[in-house]
């Protein structure tokens, strides 16, 4: 694993905020030791531009079994974190830590412990979960509490991802809840229809008292063991990753069963939009695509399209519009419409000169793979479908293709929308989440709009979408200045960053005003 634009030598970064807060950040997956969707990239950009700014950032994630250590050059800390499986001290399992700096001075550090991730995969094989996630991540929660705990300075916070960290908040004001007086205890939603529900026979791997199997603040209305449920209610403040995703997980139709904690939490839930990295995801600086370019040499990206084409098997039609689709394949991402929308679609076409080509990329379910197999099949000339994720893949598609079609049901932010305008890749999206934040229709605002969107995810008004973006594409002149604007929009972290600094820097000011 290459790590040379990861890991920095000295530090670089300059202090900006006015207070330096030390923010420790939770999570199972950061890119590019680990990743199975955007939460691996929040946890690789959001640490660094908060670092940028000036805080002490340390990042806390598993060592997984497809990471070696002394490959990645790690340093070994000589003293080992003992982790206690029950109560306040007893069944402890020792972890071995092992950490390096990365840019602007923000370090990681994993967690060894062979027994819960010595293995091949984060969260299981082929769509099939690990049958032991359940302990797994109620001991990296409890690794994360006791790692805190012994943390060389005080603590001002501990940010907590999604599920994986669940019973870390749970942990903290149980057991701990003095020393943690002084530390605020933040839960981030990345995706509330992934809770870390489990059989009520998994309690015992939480280690947690009686008590708690009684209440029904670590169950579900199911009789399942929930981690995200307990994070929700024990978290000292819970954000979100996105403004519209932060309203839709407190009705009934998008909180999955959690919508009334959310909404009585109300007060202590923010949305805030994530970012992009460009460092990373753009097309002057991108190392995967063939051409780079910039809003200033834009033929870059029709020699691009062109490379895609080729390399992908398609005709190489300059005057085709290309839309690409870069995704999990599930119903949640719209799939199950996307299918028979493009089916018809291309089967109406009467003259060869019309319609699109379509490159699709993602790995998912067998019946989702082998529908789109299927399309391809009967659009060899027009679809192309390469099943699984690859990372240099998803970079030349974001470059070569002309619009990114995102159907997703619901949405909580979306980063290859973000990323897609970056490439002026124009988006064609359902109107919702950071779907609905970040993309704005052409047809309602002709002068700032930065895509196509569809108010209903129905077969018709997906390909009304499509249909509106494949005919402004004929039309050069309309169709570069929505590139222009779509290149402009700035989706970078620095904004963000600022708003959680906002949010920590206000939650530390009220815990010393409580003093």
């Amino acid at each position: 694993m290459d790590l040379s634009r990861y890991i920095s030598k000295k530090e670089s970064s300059k202090l900006v905020a006015n207070q330096r807060l030390n923010i420790i950040f939770a999570s199972s997956e950061v890119a590019p030791f680990s990743k199975s969707g955007g939460l691996g990239d929040v946890a690789s950009a959001l640490p660094r531009a908060l670092a940028q700014r000036g805080h002490n950032v340390v990042i806390v994630t598993p060592l997984y079994g497809h990471l070696d250590s002394e490959q990645m050059r790690l340093s070994r800390r000589l003293q080992p974190l003992e982790v206690p499986r029950k109560s306040k001290q007893q069944s402890k399992v020792e972890a071995t830590l092992w950490e390096t700096r990365l840019n602007h001075g923000v370090r990681i550090v994993f967690v060894e412990a062979e027994e819960y991730f010595g293995r091949q995969g984060l969260y299981g094989y082929d769509d099939q979960a690990f049958e032991d996630n359940a302990d797994r991540f109620a001991f990296f929660s409890r690794a994360v509490v006791e790692f805190t705990r012994s943390f060389a300075l005080p603590v001002d916070v501990l940010h907590c991802n999604d599920w994986h960290t669940g019973l870390a908040p749970i942990y903290a004001k149980h057991y701990f809840d003095e020393e943690f007086q002084d530390t605020s205890i933040v839960m981030t939603i990345h995706n509330l229809a992934y809770q870390g529900k489990f059989d009520a026979s998994e309690f015992d791997a939480t280690g947690l008292p009686q008590k708690y199997a009684d209440t029904s603040e670590l169950f579900d209305e199911d009789g399942n063991v929930n981690y995200l449920k307990g994070g929700l209610q024990y978290a000292d403040h819970l954000t979100t990753v996105s403004p519209g995703y932060a309203d839709e997980i407190q009705t009934e139709a998008g909180g999955f069963g959690l919508h009334e904690i959310l909404q009585n939490r109300s007060d202590d839930l923010v949305g805030i939009l994530n970012g992009a990295d460009y460092t990373v995801w753009a097309p002057d600086v991108d190392r995967h695509i063939s051409v780079r370019y910039d809003i200033d040499s834009l033929n870059g990206k029709r020699r691009n399209k062109a490379e895609l084409q080729h390399r992908m098997g398609l005709p190489i039609r300059p005057t085709l519009p290309l839309l690409g689709v870069i995704s999990r394949l599930t119903e949640q991402k719209g799939i199950d419409v996307l299918v028979p929308t493009i089916r018809t679609l291309l089967s109406d076409l009467e003259d060869e000169r019309d319609g699109f080509q379509l490159v699709i990329l993602g790995e998912g379910p067998p019946q989702f793979r082998d529908a789109l197999q299927e399309l391809a099949e009967s659009f060899p000339t027009r679809v192309v479908f390469q099943p699984g994720y690859d990372e240099a893949m998803a970079h030349r598609i974001q470059a070569g293709s002309d619009v990114l079609v995102v159907p997703s049901r619901f949405e909580p932010c979306g980063l290859t929308q973000i990323y897609a305008m970056r490439y002026g890749t124009v988006p064609v999206v359902h109107s919702t989440g950071g779907l609905a934040d970040t993309v704005s229709d052409l047809r309602e605002d002709p002068e700032k709009g930065t895509g196509f969107v569809c108010q209903e995810l129905t077969e018709d008004a997906l390909a009304g979408a499509i249909e509106r973006a494949s005919a402004a594409y004929r039309n050069y002149r309309k169709w570069r200045p929505l590139m222009v604007r779509a290149m402009e929009r700035d989706f970078s972290w620095h904004e963000s960053a600022r708003s959680y600094e906002s949010l920590f820097t206000s939650l530390h000011q009220q815990e010393q005003a409580a003093e």
